[in-house]
């Protein structure tokens, strides 16, 4: 998800129901005409027109053409009725004009007669014209759905499978509000339903797939839009409560079994699970197996160790750690794998030997992150007993600081600059002390020393 401000994204989902149904007729305008004029006159070359129908198809898109509405309804009604067949014109200014008609009507019974009659001029369109590369069955569909939502608000069952219709076919076509109109519609339907939970997940998968990828196409004039309603329907995903990780389980577990032998399935079901944060899920540790020992990847090898780490197993999550390194496709993955073994020796063993072994492994794939230096500079300010020396003793927080600093200078980034110099600050107050050293032949302030025992790195007296 991305991280932009959970409350104005939250804001933007609970007004869905209305905004996208009190979208403005501007900009309805400008989706109902996205195919090119050069075919809206385009007549129909198996029969005859008469001439009246012609000159009303002239008279009524003239008048649309300038939002004259009131002077085109006559011959539009006109051409509608007389041939309906004749131009794609009498659709496309045709929804216009009713829209038109239904805002200004003021008495509900009528008003909603208008909707029903916008409804069937857009089956009209499909049975005429669905066949149009420009504006074909997929998109009117969508476009019928969006006029349903706007005058009946309410009624989300009705357009659903025009919705569903026109986003599978359409696919990466689909126009943005289409498949924001299509996981609101599956949320409400879930909300009055919670035995459709699986579809609402399916809905949302499918639309966030279509999202996200023309969000990150720039090519794609539209590629904002796309991320604006990508972050709105994610937001609208957590919060209508179907991401529930108990939920979830009770879902997809049989699925899981059911379909341990389908890689992509199961790639998909881990990919969202860790999504939405579900990795401590029996289901997910199964989903990662079953996809591990199918096609072994570095991300089906970081699904089991951190299943197996909930689990307490902490020997089998080394082992699925080190299996993820082996199959990473960078440095910095692999670099990141071995981080976390390297926290695992020291939080769970307690072996600061292994800790800092793969800390430094880390360090070798990618010298840029300080993560591995701080680490290293925390096994070291713990360490106790080198010396028989409490003032030797001490020198282990010259090469503790000497890692924090090293980190600062890898990854200068104001939050580890702040971290480390905290780090810094407090271990500096247990250096050894003028007197101290005054004492100790072998210090010196200045003077290079090696600090021995496990450690066996030279630093800096201060």
């Amino acid at each position: 998800m991305n991280s932009k401000n959970l409350l104005i994204l939250v804001f933007s989902v609970l007004t869905t129901l209305s905004c996208v149904a009190q979208k403005s007729k501007k900009s309805a305008d400008a989706e109902t005409v996205t195919a090119p004029a050069a075919t809206e006159n385009q007549t129909e070359q198996s029969a005859e027109v008469s001439e009246v129908c012609l000159n009303n198809i002239s008279l009524f898109a003239e008048s649309a053409k300038y939002k004259n509405y009131a002077d085109a309804l006559a011959p539009w009604q006109a051409a509608y009725t007389e041939c309906p067949r004749a131009s794609r014109a009498i659709y496309t200014y045709g929804s216009r004009i009713l829209a038109w008609q239904i805002d200004n009507e003021k008495d509900a019974a009528v008003k909603d007669q208008l909707v029903t009659k916008l409804m069937k001029l857009y089956d009209d369109q499909i049975k005429y014209f669905g066949n149009d590369t420009k504006q074909p069955r997929a998109y009117l569909l969508g476009m019928k759905a969006y006029y349903a939502l706007l005058y009946r608000p309410t009624d989300y069952a009705t357009p659903y499978p025009w919705l569903e219709e026109s986003v599978t076919t359409l696919g990466l076509n689909s126009q943005p509000s289409f498949l924001q109109q299509f996981v609101v519609a599956s949320s409400e339907l879930y909300k009055a339903d919670a035995k459709r939970a699986e579809k609402f997940i399916q809905d949302y998968l499918l639309a966030n797939q279509i999202l996200e990828t023309n969000a990150a196409n720039d090519q794609l004039k539209t590629a904002a839009t796309f991320g604006e309603v990508d972050a709105s329907l994610d937001a609208l995903f957590v919060q209508s409560g179907v991401a529930d990780c108990a939920q979830l389980d009770k879902i997809y577990g049989p699925q899981v079994q059911a379909r341990k032998a389908d890689y992509d399935f199961l790639t998909n079901t881990v990919r969202f699970f860790k999504r939405l944060g579900c990795t401590s899920s029996d289901v997910f540790f199964k989903a990662a197996q079953y996809a591990h020992a199918i096609k072994p990847s570095a991300e089906s090898a970081n699904g089991c160790a951190e299943m197996a780490y909930n689990k307490g197993d902490f020997n089998k999550t080394i082992e699925y750690y080190k299996e993820a390194v082996s199959l990473a496709t960078s440095d910095t993955e692999a670099a990141d794998f071995l981080y976390k073994v390297a926290v695992i020796y020291n939080a769970k063993f307690d072996n600061s030997i292994k800790s800092r072994e793969f800390a430094r492994l880390s360090i070798e794939r990618d010298p840029n992150k300080g993560a591995p230096y701080i680490l290293i500079g925390l096994l070291y300010a713990n360490t106790r007993g080198i010396y028989d020396s409490a003032t030797l003793n001490k020198t282990v927080y010259w090469v503790a600081v000497d890692k924090f600093r090293k980190a600062q200078q890898v990854e200068p980034t104001e939050e580890m600059i702040n971290k480390t110099n905290d780090l810094i600050r407090t271990y500096s107050r247990y250096f050894p002390s003028t007197e101290e050293i005054f004492f100790e032949p072998d210090l010196g302030a200045g003077k290079s020393f090696f600090v021995g025992g496990w450690i066996g790195e030279a630093t800096i007296c201060r």
